[in-house]
């Protein structure tokens, strides 16, 4: 198979990819690293368990579930962060809740967010404009195995149910369209953390897209 064609690249304002482990919060991650890429260089890792601890107290929901687009926007927009050594990642919650509550931080850093235009031409021209797009989707067996080339390009049907948050980085070309996604699934998943995904597959599976200002 050729190489892909990079046409715009994000991936240096990012540091090394971050593992989410077993708990559902990567629309935490995606934000926190959204973020920290907005800040600007040199990166700076911010604290992703304040932001999806804030986002819980808004949603209402019980505390090992993911939590809602509005619940993460309004944390990140009111709550903030700080660096993600005030309040390093847990890898499981206490088994007692009572337990799960911010030590003292320092410097808390805040911004607003925008929904944009979730289909793919509309990532895809965002990306290419500089910016990165943070992504809600559903995927399916496929993209839990990026194949040898670092891609995701099946023809599986959608499962409503299973649902992720991704940043989408860059863009490149080998036929048709693809996207760069940044995921939250550690450095041995795809290409150093990162897949490209096809417009075929991406396309019908996209549910919403917003990025930090």
């Amino acid at each position: 198979m050729s190489a892909i064609t990079l046409r715009h690249d994000l991936r240096g304002r990012f540091g090394p990819a971050r593992d989410q482990g077993g708990r559902e919060t990567c629309l935490a991650f995606a934000m926190s690293d959204a973020h920290a890429a907005a800040r600007g260089n040199p990166w700076s890792t911010l604290c992703c368990e304040y932001l999806f601890y804030h986002a819980k107290q808004r949603d209402q929901t019980p505390a090992h579930q993911g939590t809602t687009m509005p619940a993460i926007r309004a944390a990140l927009r009111l709550d903030g962060q700080p660096a993600e050594t005030d309040w390093p990642y847990l890898k499981a919650l206490p088994a007692n809740l009572k337990d799960w509550k911010p030590p003292r931080v320092g410097t808390l850093y805040r911004r607003d967010s925008r929904m944009s235009g979730h289909a793919f031409s509309e990532v895809w021209d965002t990306v290419e404009a500089g910016q990165p797009v943070l992504v809600g989707m559903t995927f399916s067996g496929a993209f839990y195995v990026p194949d040898k080339d670092g891609v995701v390009d099946a023809d599986e049907p959608e499962d409503p149910n299973l649902r992720h948050a991704v940043l989408a980085v860059a863009t490149g070309k080998r036929g048709k369209n693809k996207r760069l996604v940044r995921n939250c699934w550690g450095g041995t998943w795809g290409l150093s953390g990162y897949a490209w995904v096809s417009e075929r597959y991406a396309s019908p599976r996209i549910l919403v897209a917003l990025t930090v200002n």
